[in-house]
């Protein structure tokens, strides 16, 4: 099979994704983002979620992704001044996560695996990894975290 005829197994990641890829925006709109930085539900007030980050919880530190979830509730309200307080990546991980729908649509689509090629999709990622810990190592370095 040609590498870029699309496989049993990217087929089924390309639907996973555009399933998360749903579940992410449908909770971002549900999610509320309390006084006291916890998580809750619109819909269940004075109910917050449990500390997803357990860097945090439990030795008292940020990680690279701590307020990637709050940037993105805040972002789903249109409230772009805490979303980049929150974290300065928020918005570029949204445009990842909405960029899903038309990238995994079109790879199953057009049946391919990466549909705007394999270099593509390796330089998205390393690019992603290299913001969240560059904002984390930046965060460090300057006593924000």
């Amino acid at each position: 099979m040609n590498d870029e005829t699309l496989s049993k197994g990217r087929r089924s990641r390309h639907r996973t994704m555009l399933a998360v890829a749903c579940c992410v925006v449908a909770l971002a709109i549900q999610l509320h983002v309390r006084g006291d930085e916890r998580i809750e539900f619109r819909w269940l007030p004075g109910i917050p979620l449990p500390e997803s980050c357990w860097s945090k919880a439990y030795f008292g530190f940020r990680c690279p992704g701590c307020g990637l979830t709050r940037s993105v509730v805040y972002l789903a309200q249109g409230d772009w001044c805490n979303s980049f307080a929150e974290h300065r990546i928020g918005f570029i991980m949204a445009l990842v996560i909405l960029a899903q729908f038309p990238y995994c649509g079109a790879a199953l689509y057009f049946e391919k695996n990466y549909p705007l090629g394999r270099p593509f999709a390796s330089f998205v990622a390393y690019a992603l990894i290299a913001l969240l810990m560059g904002n984390w190592l930046y965060d460090l370095l300057t006593g924000a975290a």
